[in-house]
């Protein structure tokens, strides 16, 4: 007897019999994404986002807590080195932070006579900032007048130091006295120096100073005397500039080879000193012609 051949049930009308036929497979439809799936996918890209931006601040702050401890013990320049890496990560909406930290960095700069540096910080925390910064304004334009000072334009830094000092910034009353004293008005000098030395004794600052003034009017013998007595103090904060009054001291008396021991000593120390390479320049022909 002939068996019966199986027949797929899905073969309504035989055609899988036919040689060499295959049905066309249909398109598999993918699952539409749900709403709940696209809200898990932004939860965790935002908790990702928000941990980094945690983790970071953590380190900002660590640095900066760092970096204080260092500014409050007189480290300057350690202190803006950590103050420039809690910098570093820019984070958005830590911009009043991050001009904290600028604040700190503009008074390391000031301390360690670097003002054009502070200046520039006064400006970028001005750039940072949401609104009108008057205190950077203000703060910026007493280190552009010790900026001046530095450059020895005397006549424009002086209103500026008279003004902050008025205002409350003591610690400014030599440089206002300075000033007067490298304009010639040596009684307004000598007043704001009165004003310092009631509470301190005479620092290396103002022995530079009145060394230069001594040489000026070449009362050689009291400049000298200023220049010792400047040179034993414990505050060498000044010391280039006495060093460097001695070198005029022997340049004005014509003693051309030790002027020259000393300039070459000066250098030596200050290396990248310009008015100290003008000099050694000078005196190296002087000395030799006095040699011969």
């Amino acid at each position: 007897m002939r068996r019966r051949r199986r027949r797929n049930k899905y073969d309504k009308y035989g055609i899988y019999e036919i040689p060499n036929y295959s049905p066309r497979k249909g398109k598999r439809r993918k699952k539409k994404k749900t709403s709940l799936g696209v809200v898990k996918t932004f939860l965790l890209l935002w908790g990702i986002i928000l941990l980094i931006y945690i983790v970071s601040y953590g380190v900002k702050y660590s640095m900066k807590d760092e970096a204080v401890s260092l500014y409050s013990e007189g480290d300057y320049p350690g202190a803006v080195d950590l103050f420039e890496e809690a910098l570093k990560p820019r984070l958005p909406f830590l911009n009043k932070f991050d001009n904290d930290i600028r604040y700190y960095m503009a008074d390391c700069y000031v301390n360690m006579k670097e003002f054009d540096l502070a200046c520039h910080q006064y400006d970028m925390i001005k750039l940072w900032s949401d609104d009108t910064e008057e205190k950077a304004d203000y703060y910026e334009n007493i280190a552009y007048g010790l900026l001046l000072y530095n450059w020895k334009d005397y006549r424009q830094a002086l209103p500026i130091l008279e003004k902050a000092y008025e205002d409350g910034y003591g610690d400014l009353v030599l440089y206002v006295g300075s000033c007067y004293g490298q304009l010639g008005d040596l009684e307004n000098m000598q007043l704001y120096y009165n004003v310092f030395l009631q509470n301190h004794e005479l620092n290396s600052f103002m022995y530079a100073q009145y060394a230069s003034i001594a040489l000026d009017e070449n009362e050689m013998e009291k400049a000298l005397n200023y220049i010792e007595e400047g040179k034993k103090l414990s505050d060498q904060s000044c010391i280039r500039e006495i060093l460097f009054d001695e070198i005029v001291y022997y340049e004005k008396l014509k003693d051309y080879n030790t002027a020259y021991r000393k300039v070459t000593d000066f250098m030596s120390k200050y290396p990248n000193d310009a008015e100290g390479r003008n000099e050694l320049d000078i005196l190296y022909t002087r000395q030799s012609i006095d040699k011969k």
